[in-house]
């Protein structure tokens, strides 16, 4: 079994609205590139980025995504999982949809940008991880079209190759020195592209939480948590999007293999899914290891759940 938990497909009533690559709307193509790579499972998510006039974090077009990827799911059983597209930061208006998201269409869980208009996860209302974590459904965080250090982005698609790893890394380090983790312990977070440099930075977030309260090195904040920093980077779980077997090897020995899962990015990335297997396989893995990483945590984290729902159950 291979779980793909890193793939986005977009309306078909939104192409007109930008310029996009044309793969993120064809599904039939998405199918075959499954069939062709032994995918099992497509996770579909909103990858919270657009190029063109349409704004994708608007209330009506994210409940246009969420009926979207709902059918999607009910008309492939079993091949595709949708994630609600979910930007709590805009008002109470996202809370409700994503309740409806996951009460009435059955969505596996959410997907979130790191950031939306210069506000990042630990400013996200407690209510909407009060709900999250009342439901357990788990939260895919996927860099959006904006990020921090925009303006000095603008040549060789640094926003792509630096700025959406950096803001992966700002979110996630904010969330937990703010305490916002420690807050909702219970939230299960799958972070794109390996967490950005979150693993790199971990052991300075350490060395500066351990000197809090050292004046010279200037002020920190007023939280002081219970537990080193580090110690909340080792319960996400990171997918595999790294492109190298370095940095995932990284992810792998901060967080263990039991919270890893396979991704490729694709659509839009258009790298085959052998070409992602061969960046994992350099890792060495044995093979419960292999197992977990390809399908298993996946099937944890977002499948396990949506089946109880389908079926009538309770949240696993």
């Amino acid at each position: 079994m291979i779980v793909d938990s890193h793939v986005h497909l977009f309306p078909p009533q939104w192409q007109p609205r930008g310029h996009m690559p044309p793969d993120l709307f064809d599904v039939p193509r998405q199918l075959e590139r499954m069939e062709e790579g032994g995918l099992t499972t497509s996770i579909v998510s909103d990858p919270h980025i657009w190029y063109g006039d349409l704004d994708t974090g608007d209330i009506e077009q994210v409940r246009a995504y969420n009926d979207f990827v709902a059918d999607l799911a009910r008309q492939h059983p079993g091949t595709f999982a949708g994630l609600a597209t979910a930007v709590p930061w805009r008002g109470p208006e996202h809370l409700a949809e994503a309740r409806r998201a996951t009460e009435e269409l059955g969505l596996a869980g959410f997907a979130l940008p790191t950031s939306d208009q210069n506000r990042y996860l630990d400013s996200v209302p407690a209510g909407f991880w009060d709900y999250v974590s009342s439901i357990g459904a788990p939260l895919f965080v996927h860099p959006g079209g904006q990020t921090v250090g925009q303006d000095l982005m603008g040549i060789y698609r640094m926003g792509e190759v630096c700025g959406r790893p950096l803001d992966m890394t700002v979110t996630l380090a904010r969330f937990i020195l703010t305490g916002t983790y420690e807050q909702f312990p219970q939230l299960r977070l799958l972070c794109a592209h390996a967490g950005g440099a979150i693993t790199t930075i971990a052991d300075r977030l350490d060395f500066g939480h351990e000197l809090r309260n050292y004046a010279p090195l200037g002020p920190w904040g007023e939280v002081e948590l219970a537990e080193p920093p580090s110690s909340h980077v080792k319960k996400l779980f990171l997918d595999t999007v790294t492109f190298g077997s370095r940095p995932l090897r990284m992810a792998l020995e901060t967080v263990g293999s039991d919270h890893v899962c396979f991704g490729t990015d694709c659509p839009p990335v258009p790298w085959p899914v052998q070409r992602h297997l061969a960046v994992v396989d350099e890792l060495g893995l044995n093979d419960e290891q292999r197992a977990d990483m390809l399908g298993r945590n996946a099937e944890r984290l977002f499948l396990t759940r949506a089946a109880g729902r389908t079926g009538g159950g309770q949240d696993a």
